[in-house]
């Protein structure tokens, strides 16, 4: 079999992503592309080759076409290549010259090598993992500038039915396997979805953005819900991009809770993220989600005219009668997809994950309401655990002992709106007071609340503390939120430096002035300074100030 319509076909991948430009390269999709597709093509009798960066053993000179591109060779000189004109380097300083008959096939493609691809008359198909990733197996999802390509795809195209049936398949699922709703049936919740560091989705108009760019319009959307909970990617371990949403907005919470547990709650209005796939499978379940930043990657502007949307199709993209639609074989005869049988699961065995959908995970906790004046202890049993919604390890045999450098409480209050107390003109409060344990002298941590940091932090031993201040107590107030910044102080540098909280309790006392309490929050205007700079200052603040509490 053969084909008329390319002559050799090239493997790619966003090379500008390397040691290069001070950023980590991954292979392994290129690598899997062309291990994918290797039968069908060698079938067809098509040359193939990968083309890579120095870094990798390739031709490919990054820096030599970064300093032709005048732009530094750092991660924010890699965003702004993102969108550059490569077409004068083709042919150049390793850049192949991508003529017509010839094919790229890529794994997440920039609109820049999109459209020096396009310039030069070859044609290109993009792939990655679909974003709906709630399904029984994964799929791919497909772009392409050349139609014959497009209607192959489109001839393959996933039913859009088999996502909707899917999200109301997990709905069920998690009505029957855990609560209805997250932390408190009475919160008006909305979620805000972190993601990695280092993402081309987040590279909007040549740079790469973070949540400290978005506060504004992130805080507003948290002034309709009761609560905005941040639920931190699953492989990004560092919060520091996060937490100027912490400081800059009161109600916020974390959680580590499942992705479609999540959503599957009903008291979750809204989804938001900078530009997360979760805002797609945020549809599925019926809630509203918000994207606060526009990615070039999709931008029509930054694309060729020819460039198709995204197409939703399965593992069989690598069937023989799939390539040779694509490619014009010669005796193809313009056949339809073979009935023969393709592993359903081959994207699953060969990606080894399936990233928010883990067939163990129960449901959303239920979470215990706070008994007013009633002494916690942290233990297993105890209704205090349930109140552990982000950074904690489980029981350490004395109490919650914390995990990482962030660690979250929400703690459901009883209704006070009928409170004979509060009826009354009398000044009554409620005092929090809060019992822990570090797990080393040089162990630091700082309390917050309602976005703002509390003082009145009290030693009584080497490494045994404890914390009252006073929250008022107005009607509407369904909930406590605590947040607490762990570091290691100065001296001897710990691996990991953790708390083990041991004791709550909340009572309702008439006032008899203030033991500890916060300042009142006033909203505050960021500056316009670069967003790297901006979320850096904020949490090295916390930090620094968290190994200073102690002296």
């Amino acid at each position: 079999m053969t084909t008329s319509r390319f002559h050799h076909v090239i493997f790619a991948d966003d090379f500008f992503r390397s040691p290069a430009n001070g950023l980590q390269y991954h292979a392994a999709n290129r690598r899997f592309l062309r291990g994918f597709f290797d039968t069908a093509l060698g079938r067809l009798g098509l040359p193939m080759r990968e083309i890579t960066p120095l870094s990798e053993g390739g031709r490919i000179d990054v820096e030599r076409l970064m300093d032709r591109l005048e732009l530094p060779r750092t991660p924010a000189g890699w965003a702004r290549a993102c969108i550059a004109n490569l077409l004068p380097l083709a042919g150049r300083e390793g850049l192949p010259a991508f003529d017509p008959g010839c094919l790229v096939i890529g794994w997440g493609l920039t609109p820049a090598l999109q459209q020096c691809i396009d310039r030069s008359g070859a044609s290109y198909l993009d792939i990655e993992i679909d974003p709906r990733r709630f399904t029984e197996h994964l799929h791919f999802c497909a772009r392409t500038n050349d139609p014959v390509i497009e209607a192959a795809l489109l001839s393959r195209r996933v039913d859009e039915e088999l996502f909707w049936n899917h999200a109301s398949a997990l709905k069920g699922r998690f009505a029957r396997h855990g609560a209805a709703s997250l932390f408190d049936s009475r919160l008006r919740v909305g979620l805000f979805f972190g993601q990695s560091l280092v993402d081309l989705s987040l590279v909007s108009g040549g740079r790469t953005m973070h949540p400290a760019s978005v506060i504004a319009p992130l805080r507003e959307l948290a002034n309709s819900v009761d609560l905005l909970v941040i639920k931190p990617h699953p492989y990004e371990s560092a919060l520091h991009d996060l937490a100027p949403i912490a400081r800059a907005i009161p109600n916020v919470a974390w959680t580590k809770e499942n992705t479609y547990a999540l959503l599957s709650a009903a008291n979750v209005h809204f989804a938001s993220s900078l530009s997360s796939s979760v805002l797609t499978e945020a549809h599925y379940f019926r809630k509203p989600a918000h994207a606060l930043i526009r990615a070039d990657r999709n931008s029509a502007g930054l694309l060729p005219e020819a460039c198709s949307d995204w197409i939703p199709v399965g593992a069989a993209l690598g069937a023989m009668d799939f390539m040779a639609a694509a490619c014009g074989a010669d005796d193809n005869n313009n056949a339809k997809p073979s009935l023969t049988a393709w592993p359903a699961a081959a994207i699953d065995r060969a990606f080894l994950t399936r990233w928010g959908l883990d067939d163990q995970t129960q449901g959303l906790p239920e979470v215990s309401e706070l008994q007013m004046g009633r002494s916690y202890l942290f233990h297993p049993g105890s209704p205090a655990m349930s109140w552990l919604s982000h950074g904690w390890a489980g029981f350490d045999g004395d109490g919650a002992r914390s995990e990482g450098e962030l660690a979250c409480l929400v703690i459901p209050l009883p209704s006070l709106a009928q409170s004979p107390v509060l009826s009354h003109q009398r000044p009554y409060r409620l005092e929090v007071s809060i019992d822990y344990r570090s797990n080393a002298k040089a162990t630091s941590v700082l309390a917050m609340f309602d976005g703002t940091v509390l003082t009145g932090q009290r030693g009584t031993g080497a490494r045994r503390r404890s914390l009252v201040f006073e929250v008022e107590p107005t009607a509407g107030r369904k909930c406590l939120v605590l947040q607490f910044v762990v570091a290691a102080g100065t001296g001897r540098r710990m691996a990991q430096p953790a708390f083990t909280i041991r004791k709550l309790q909340v009572s309702l006392r008439m006032g008899r002035g203030a033991i500890s309490a916060p300042p009142k929050t006033t909203a505050k205007q960021w500056p316009e300074m670069h967003p790297v700079r901006a979320m850096t200052r904020v949490f090295r603040a916390l930090i620094d100030t968290a190994r200073g509490v102690l002296g």
